[in-house]
């Protein structure tokens, strides 16, 4: 039993002294560039159009003159009673006030400018509602219900499940017609549950007195939610976006061992990224790499089949993903895949598919 606990103190002992990683995580803020670009002298002009909104219009119309000719038509009833004789009234009888056809709705109609300048931004570039250089247009092709389905859990409670979709794309295109995107954005449908009833019958019943408003409700939700989802896709595509991300950079540390120059490592690249901007100060650039050499040389330590070194496994992979992520912002995108294949051949799947998701993003929007 002695000779037992003497070998898992001294095991215990192997893995405490072996070294391992520590993190830092430092937040900066960058500008994001765009992942298609245009003239950054250029102006634009925001717009909506409402596609269905001639469809809304119509029905309106069609509505209003049907009530126009139901009038119409009981003022004429009411001119030829008028002219009957007493006889041929007493007969006939006093036309009755006509029946009303139910208002419908036909759907929201949107301020197509307001909602332009309410909703589209694209960051980085100035607003002229004239002769602007290009147009961002957001396209609504107009709400659709497209049926109700009853579900119920367990006969407890009852509810419908409504469908419905708000199609939105969106265009940009400059003054002499040339087309830079013309997508959409969505086209799904979407769902949303009914208040729930402890019956069927009183499921109906509120759905019968409900309707409308919730539809009208519905509908003006699945509007303000088409476009917040259109202009964020402009201003993705085209905006230099502030943007503030939180970055993970590793060190290393050890019972018998110390690592100065990692930890130096990470003060420089904290240096550099606290003001980092677009990117384009060359002192901050140099800081980085400066980190990168730090880590480079460290690498040429490493020792992957005995977990005591000074640069194991462990400590390997944390130097790895630093490399990806410093390359990345320097867009050196070659650098960094050289290290993302390092890190995923430690089989590293978590820490590999992290680091990779950094880089591309990165990649997306490289700075020219």
């Amino acid at each position: 039993m002695k000779n037992f606990l003497l070998i898992v103190v001294f095991v215990s002992g192997m893995f405490t002294q072996a070294q391992r990683v520590s993190t830092e995580k430092i937040e900066f803020n960058y500008v994001q560039y765009p992942t298609i670009e245009l003239n950054l002298a250029w102006t634009y002009t925001p717009k909506v159009v409402q596609k269905n909104l001639p469809s809304i219009l119509e029905q309106e119309k069609a509505f209003v003159e049907k009530l126009e000719r139901i009038h119409d038509e009981y003022l004429a009833e009411i001119e030829r009673y008028e002219n009957y004789s007493a006889a041929e009234k007493l007969i006939a009888g006093k036309p009755r006030n006509p029946i009303l056809p139910e208002r419908i709705y036909t759907g929201e109609v949107l301020d197509e400018e307001v909602m332009a300048n309410e909703y589209i931004r694209i960051e980085g570039f100035q607003k002229a509602m004239d002769n602007s250089d290009f147009t961002a247009e957001i396209l609504l092709n107009g709400f659709e219900y497209e049926g109700k389905f009853e579900k119920n859990k367990e006969n407890a409670v009852f509810f419908y499940e409504i469908m419905y979709k708000n199609p939105v794309s969106v265009n940009v295109y400059d003054k002499d017609g040339n087309v830079y995107l013309n997508e959409v954005v969505d086209n799904a449908t979407h769902n949303k549950e009914t208040p729930k009833r402890d019956s069927n019958a009183e499921l109906k019943e509120y759905w019968k007195n409900n309707e409308l408003v919730f539809l009208q409700e519905l509908q003006k939700n699945s509007y303000t939610s088409a476009l917040s989802n259109a202009a964020n896709f402009l201003n993705d595509t085209f905006g230099y976006q502030e943007k503030s991300e939180q970055a993970r950079f590793n060190s290393a540390k050890g019972k018998k061992t110390s690592y100065p120059k990692l930890d130096q490592a990470i003060e420089i690249i904290r240096r550099a990224l606290i003001n980092f901007g677009d990117g384009k100060n060359q002192a901050n650039l140099d800081k980085i790499k400066e980190a990168i050499k730090i880590w480079e040389d460290a690498l040429l330590e490493k020792n992957l089949k005995d977990k005591k070194a000074r640069i194991n496994t462990k400590v390997a992979v944390g130097i790895h993903w630093n490399c990806i992520l410093a390359y990345s912002i320097l867009n050196n995108f070659d650098k960094a895949e050289d290290h993302l294949v390092e890190l995923k051949l430690y089989g590293r799947g978590a820490s590999s598919t992290n680091a990779e998701k950094f880089m591309k993003n990165f990649e997306a929007r490289k700075r020219q």
